[in-house]
């Protein structure tokens, strides 16, 4: 692919991003659903093209683009990444309400896939993991799996995966939502009565004045170097760092050369971080901006994946994906209420939505839900989600590894699953029951 053939693809992909902001600026339910305008953007240039009507042509660098930028974003997962051992003592017991829910969804969607697969043989292999990509992840990280599958030779979980990760949303927040109002009216909530409704702007549109941030700080003159330049090349330089690793590595263990590229990104980043703070360099570091580098590489990514979706794959498949996204959310609403309830000392209701939302849509999605029942930030269920997030960092490995599992059956992966799940909740009936400690 020339630099000309890129550059054009950009050029396709900028106008139907915007197609797709301002369609979700103007059809409210779009944006109450928290469907991102580079999927809108995605479908709609999925719906003209080659594959819908055939009113234009997706360009075919969009085909790849996926599998080549989900590296840099896996890179700035652990970028920056530091631990206040503080908040992690305080915090620790919401770990053990989404980890389970993680494992189960893990365990019992591989199995499940592969009965499903037994129904429908022309299922890709180890489509069944996805769903814990899809539903814990959201896009970017079922982007990330897909991608993995496919340097392994196995198309089509990039589908599964953005398809789940959609319906994912819808449910986090359809089903959300009852469990909200369900829960407050039970007076689970710590802070209100009622369910409250989000002001506009939380939803779409402009934000006010008084509630823009600012997206980073300048940390070298511009004479020097350009700001988003320089914290673009810590980015890229991550990935490179984690190329050459694995490189190495591969001179010694040559079985590391199977390894798919989405682990270079999150090694790299790991290692950028820690060789930084060794120089003591982290004052020529924005950390918002690399991640607002990263989150616009993310958008690329959902908008391409979906513009070249395989419909008549999807199409063929719906009736299998359905049964599998009821089963697991199915199964995923007790774990997700009684694990909070038994094992969160404090506003366990609040912690139960922000888990459900990040357990089947994403993060966004469980903070809504949160909002709905704490409008005034009073709780600390976001700030828990947020050092759940950087403590459990490490199961973004298995975006890369459960590819390479579900290549010789589902054992190792179901596995695991149910090694994560049983662990995790055993850490939670242990040490944070808060049966027993109302009995001591």
């Amino acid at each position: 692919m020339t630099v000309r053939v890129f550059a054009n693809a950009i050029l396709v992909l900028s106008v139907f991003m915007l197609a797709g902001f301002f369609i979700r600026e103007y059809i409210k339910p779009l944006q109450k659903l928290f469907l991102p305008s580079s999927l809108i953007g995605g479908v709609l240039i999925l719906i003209l093209g080659q594959q819908g009507f055939g009113f234009i042509e997706v360009p075919a660098a969009f085909k790849g683009m996926p599998t080549v930028l989900i590296d840099f974003v896996m890179a700035s997962l652990v970028f920056g990444v530091d631990f206040n051992r503080e908040k992690l003592k305080e915090y620790l017991d919401y770990v053990c309400v989404p980890m389970p829910c993680y494992g189960m969804q893990m365990c019992i969607g591989t199995g499940l896939g592969y009965v499903l697969s037994k129904i429908w043989p022309g299922l890709p292999i180890g489509w069944g993991v996805m769903g814990v990509f899809s539903f814990h992840g959201g896009h970017g990280t079922a982007a990330a799996a897909g991608a993995a599958f496919q340097k392994l030779g196995i198309n089509g979980n990039m589908e599964v995966g953005m398809i789940l990760s959609t319906i994912g949303l819808v449910v986090a927040m359809i089903i959300g939502m009852i469990i909200v109002n369900y829960g407050v009216r039970k007076g689970w909530a710590t802070y209100v009565k009622e369910p409250t409704k989000q002001p506009a702007y939380f939803y779409g549109g402009t934000l006010p004045e008084d509630k823009r941030k600012e997206t980073g700080h300048m940390v070298t003159t511009g004479i020097s170097i350009n700001h988003l330049a320089l914290q673009a090349c810590w980015l890229f330089a991550s990935l490179f760092l984690g190329q050459k690793i694995f490189a190495l590595g591969t001179l010694v263990i040559p079985s590391l050369s199977h390894l798919p590229s989405v682990l270079h990104g999150v090694v790299g980043g790991a290692v950028m971080w820690q060789l930084i703070k060794t120089l003591k360099l982290q004052g020529y570091v924005d950390v918002k901006t690399v991640k607002m580098i990263s989150g616009f590489l993310l958008e690329l990514v959902v908008f391409t994946a979906m513009a070249t979706l395989n419909v008549k794959f999807i199409s063929t498949y719906i009736a299998p994906i359905l049964i599998y996204t009821i089963a697991l959310v199915v199964l995923t609403i007790p774990l997700d209420l009684w694990c909070a309830k038994r094992f969160c000392k404090d506003e366990w209701f609040e912690k139960a939505v922000m888990s459900f939302g990040a357990a089947t849509g994403n993060t966004s999605t469980g903070l809504a839900l949160v909002r709905a029942v704490d409008p005034d930030s009073q709780s600390s269920a976001g700030d828990t989600h947020g050092v759940y997030a950087t403590l459990m960092g490490w199961k973004d490995i298995f975006v890369g590894l459960t590819p390479m599992w579900l290549l010789s059956g589902v054992g190792m992966t179901m596995g695991v699953g149910a090694a994560i799940c049983i662990g995790f909740f055993l850490c939670g009936m242990f040490f944070f029951d808060t049966k027993k400690r109302v009995r001591q």
